[in-house]
């Protein structure tokens, strides 16, 4: 049994086995829940107070514009950053009111997701204890991936620090290079070995609480993700 929060949280990293047999034996997910949120805003918001936001708004808008097909006159696209600006202030509320509840809202259609994939494949848990599950596996990967986007924001020497370089770790950061604008560099940039770390915890709690194969496990795990990413590759890697 374990005493504190605390402790639980080094057990998935260090002892997977006893953590998600006290998550599945006394499922609760306030602790991660709140910390997951308070990383997230935080960043969110250091990220837009030091960051160019002219700049950034403008090559969101464009890669918005190359990835999707939406037809923007140069006019239209200047006009859509200016907004973006002159409403920093509210930019910066929306962020803290609005992250918080795509967050929460993620985290439930998670929890929704493996209990009903459970229940058509036999692995019998109660949505709270999916719902715990889901927020244990995501405290550590929020963790390691605050420490790491503060590392690029305390290193920097510029304000013009695109979003993704957040991810210094991302599969595009360390091997692709792939330049802003090429095909796939939005897709690349936001994969990382964090995230990557956090989808094998989910594969082996999901191998421990079902008690089957390596195999099962992946694809109970990660075919969300496969959905979920294989429609961002085909925008991402059409793009032009």
């Amino acid at each position: 049994m374990f005493v504190n929060n605390f402790d639980l949280t080094s057990a998935l990293l260090f002892e997977p086995r006893k953590a998600f047999a006290e998550i599945d034996a006394r499922p609760r997910f306030w602790f991660p829940l709140l910390v997951v949120l308070v990383i997230t805003v935080v960043t969110a918001v250091w990220y837009r107070s030091v960051v160019d936001l002219e700049w950034v708004a403008d090559r969101q808008i464009r890669s918005s514009v190359s990835s999707f097909g939406v037809k923007l006159t140069e006019a239209q696209i200047e006009e859509s950053v200016r907004r973006t600006v002159d409403n920093k202030t509210l930019g910066m509320v929306s962020t803290v009111l609005a992250t918080p509840i795509v967050i929460v809202a993620i985290g439930l259609l998670g929890a929704l997701y493996m209990m009903l994939a459970g229940r058509i494949t036999g692995v019998k848990r109660s949505f709270r204890q999916w719902f715990s599950f889901t927020w244990w596996v995501s405290l550590p990967v929020s963790v390691l991936s605050m420490l790491a986007a503060a590392f690029v924001l305390l290193s920097a020497t510029t304000t013009q620090i695109d979003q993704a370089e957040l991810k210094p770790l991302s599969l595009n950061a360390l091997f692709l290079q792939k330049a802003f604008g090429e095909p796939g560099y939005s897709l690349f940039s936001n994969i990382d070995l964090i995230q990557l770390f956090g989808l094998y915890l989910s594969i082996v709690g999901v191998r421990l609480w079902s008690g089957r194969s390596w195999l099962f496990s992946s694809i109970f795990a990660l075919l969300p993700y496969a959905l979920i990413y294989g429609i961002w590759a085909y925008f991402s890697l059409r793009q032009t």
